[in-house]
């Protein structure tokens, strides 16, 4: 059967549940370059378990932009040069099942959606993303399964995924789902107090208390899904390695990703940094601007030393590339560091919306609101001017199952120094830039 998710008790509202996840970044008032986060809506609240299933249904496979000055000059697009190989799905099958984490000690529930690899062979119903009633966005690959299913080839590499402010655990589901095809399990906890739920029914937390949560939830996750005795996440740990860990997130997801390798504070509290943390993959990622009230601090920045490779858009207008790619390539410590910029991508480019927008406004039944929503904030990544979707998902999920792959198996990471297409710019730190106050 399709996994449905728990339908939202307020459709007349479901326009505000795009509207706020289809925003983008940090909603924190000191990150001025980082508004609100453009996600995919959630059925889901905190508390609730996916487990229903959906009656039965025949499931199906599924202006002239001006880059952001990167690490160097963008390539001539007269020059053709050399493609990659794009890694395309791997090997395995993807199961995925959503599971409620509590975390005692800040009394904080939420549900997290897990993808792993299964025995190949492994056939079932496609997963379904469900918005509102009758809107849903039907996985192209992932089907309901229990952990009995997974692959006997494990245990294998944990990689946490972050949503941006106002965003789902499942809005990314091409990343998640094409990393646990080449033998990655990925866990994605909803933030609460900053998903799109709390947004529409004006609950969100204040920006400080997000901040500081935000690392907690991912550290929460981690230790859940290596508790073999929780009474939910126990059946997976068998399957991971908790020698080999990353995170990765978009926009304040982004931020999230720093943050639990260097650590936060803030007037409401802290989170430690968590040194079971390997690798990390922001995203377009929210840091803040110059100056002492940006998002992390440039000490925050260089206490990060794990592997990194930060993904972003030339032409990203909600987390820029300047300051927030930038001020993280100057200050971290990250070893090695890569950086990779998507000539002509969005903010938008890094989500499931261009997908959204190419099914949701032809179903039979979608409501209205939600797809003009839809259409709306598609602006921001799947335009004419913009890098195509396809190239985009092609050569994001390409780069990063290749840094993973480089860090936790004998993968070799791709060179600057190699010859490389001409929509990218790529970069290897470290970056020695001119001192200066911040």
């Amino acid at each position: 059967m399709h996994v449905r998710r728990p339908l939202c008790f307020l459709i007349a509202l479901a326009w505000a549940v795009l509207a706020a996840a289809c925003g983008g970044g940090s909603d924190a008032t000191s990150e001025p370059t980082a508004p609100p986060e453009a996600t995919a809506t959630s059925a889901a609240v905190a508390t609730a378990e996916p487990t229903e299933q959906p009656a039965a249904a025949t499931p199906t496979v599924v202006s002239t932009p001006t880059p952001t000055p990167g690490p160097s000059p963008t390539p001539d697009p007269a020059t053709a040069l050399p493609d990659i190989t794009d890694v395309g799905l791997g090997p395995y099958p993807v199961g995925v099942q959503t599971i409620t984490v509590i975390d005692s000690e800040r009394d904080r529930t939420f549900p997290v959606e897990v993808w792993f690899p299964l025995a190949p062979g492994t056939t079932g119903e496609l997963a379904r993303y469900t918005f509102v009633t009758g809107d849903y966005f039907e996985s192209a690959r992932a089907i309901t399964a229990e952990p009995e299913l997974a692959s006997t080839d494990g245990p294998f590499p944990l990689v946490v995924y972050s949503h941006g402010s106002g965003g789902i655990r499942y809005i990314h589901s091409d990343y998640t789902e094409t990393i646990a095809s080449h033998g990655y399990v990925v866990i994605a906890p909803d933030h609460p107090g900053n998903t799109s739920i709390e947004r529409v029914l004006g609950a969100a937390d204040e920006p400080a208390q997000i901040a500081v949560n935000r690392p907690g939830d991912v550290i929460a996750a981690i230790d859940a899904f290596l508790d073999a005795d929780h009474p939910r996440t126990g059946p997976f740990t068998p399957l991971i390695d908790a020698e080999r860990i990353a995170v990765t997130g978009h926009s304040f997801g982004g931020f999230t990703t720093y943050a639990v390798a260097s650590g936060y504070e803030n007037e409401l509290g802290s989170t430690p940094v968590d040194d079971r943390v390997g690798a990390l993959i922001p995203i377009a990622p929210a840091v803040g601007d110059r100056g002492p009230d940006s998002l992390l601090s440039a000490d925050r920045l260089r206490a990060i030393e794990v592997p990194t490779l930060i993904i972003a858009g030339t032409d990203d207008r909600t987390t820029p590339v300047e300051p927030n790619v930038n001020r993280a390539w100057e200050y971290s410590n990250a070893s090695p560091h890569f950086r990779l910029e998507l000539v002509a991508a969005e903010h938008q480019t890094f989500t499931d919306l261009c997908d959204y927008v190419k099914v949701l406004p032809d179903r039979e039944g979608a409501n209205p609101l939600v797809v003009d929503t839809i259409v709306e904030m598609s602006a921001e990544g799947c335009g004419p001017d913009d890098m195509p979707i396809e190239r985009a998902k092609a050569l994001v999920n390409t780069f990063a199952v290749t840094f993973l792959d480089s860090v936790f198996r004998d993968g070799e990471m791709f060179s600057p120094g190699q010859p490389l297409p001409n929509d990218i710019v790529f970069d290897e730190g470290p970056y020695d830039p001119t001192p200066e106050a911040d």
